[in-house]
């Protein structure tokens, strides 16, 4: 599929939409078959994404047009792309207008909902996620830094609620929209290569907004009163992680340390030494992927001092030993 193959396919009615442009105002027949939860207060349907993820760690959507999208969360990460148009979100209890290249990671189990009714002209594109995927496809592709990483997808702790998104304007940003199309054009008209592209995509648009991350100073969606961003800070944190302590980043950006803590928890969701912990586990899971060191010498390598300090952590990352992530990987890149 080409780029202009690919404009058509989008504009063009799907059963669903055919189905919804009849029955105006209806609600699709496909939510019978959904869970209806109460979930954090409120009535909610449960997606599980069975059919898009039935073998793949990636599955893509055209969300459907003319209708609205009730109130829901799912286990699976989700990314929503403004194709075109534009489309109102209510994200945990929050109204949120989107426009054609505005982008949206939710983590998994944000509770949102598509509130406007979108016309002919309004396509949004949803990208779900299996854990898997970040847990070693993608992080092994990466390069070593970490921390912003955690920051931005979120679903790499496996110890905390996850109830984050993070919105990316990226409209002057044509490497995105690029990728997405490359993305779009594989997954609907897959080539001989395609497992191996759809991943290679993926990683790219998401290094592309980690980019995004350092030059623009975006900050997490939730922090809209204080200006402070916390990039510069997880920055030097990622550069110096083996050898700076609370005391010293506080200092040399001027905060007070207990102030400094806070903000990082409420940001991240980590204490200051936790935030350490992810770096030299991310550290760690790239040294395993793209490097002939032993495990011992990574432990050493990423400032652990504590061999069994380092299992049992990275195994709450990645819940796998260390071994069985590089082996892991090195199936993933096998091409005998």
């Amino acid at each position: 599929m080409n780029i202009h193959d690919l404009e058509e396919f989008l504009h063009l009615n799907t059963a669903g939409e055919r189905w919804h442009l009849a029955h105006p105002g209806e609600l699709s027949p496909f939510y019978e078959r959904l869970r209806l939860d109460d979930y954090r207060g409120q009535k909610c349907y449960y997606f599980d994404f069975i059919n898009t993820l039935k073998s793949d760690q990636i599955g893509i959507i055209k969300e459907s047009r003319y209708t609205t999208i009730p109130p829901h969360h799912h286990k699976d990460m989700e990314l929503n792309y403004i194709y075109e148009g534009k489309c109102t979100f209510v994200i945990n209890g929050k109204e949120v207008e989107m426009h054609q290249g505005d982008l949206c990671i939710f983590d998994t189990n944000v509770v949102h909902s598509a509130t406007s009714l979108k016309t002919e002209k309004d396509i949004v594109i949803n990208i779900v996620f299996r854990k898997e995927f970040f847990n070693s496809v993608f992080l092994s592709r990466m390069s070593q830094k970490g921390i912003l990483t955690s920051f931005l997808l979120n679903a790499i702790s496996k110890n905390r609620r996850h109830d984050q998104y993070i919105i990316f304007k990226t409209q002057e940003n044509f490497k995105v929209h690029t990728l997405i199309q490359y993305l779009l054009c594989e997954y609907f008209g897959p080539s001989k290569c395609y497992q191996e592209l759809i991943k290679t995509y993926v990683s790219a648009i998401f290094l592309e907004l980690i980019n995004t991350l350092y030059d623009d100073q975006e900050k997490f969606s939730d922090d809209e009163n204080n200006q402070t961003t916390l990039i510069p800070v997880l920055n030097y944190i990622e550069e110096n992680y083996n050898r700076c302590h609370l005391e010293d980043v506080s200092e040399k950006f001027g905060y007070n340390p207990n102030y400094l803590s806070n903000m990082l928890k409420k940001k991240t969701g980590m204490s200051f030494i936790e935030v350490k912990t992810s770096q030299q586990m991310t550290e760690g899971a790239f040294l395993l992927a793209n490097s002939k060191l032993t495990i011992n010498e990574i432990i050493y390598k990423v400032g652990c001092n504590n061999v069994n300090f380092f299992y049992k952590k990275f195994k709450s990352f990645y819940g796998m030993t260390p071994k069985e992530y590089r082996m892991n990987v090195n199936e993933h890149y096998h091409f005998g």
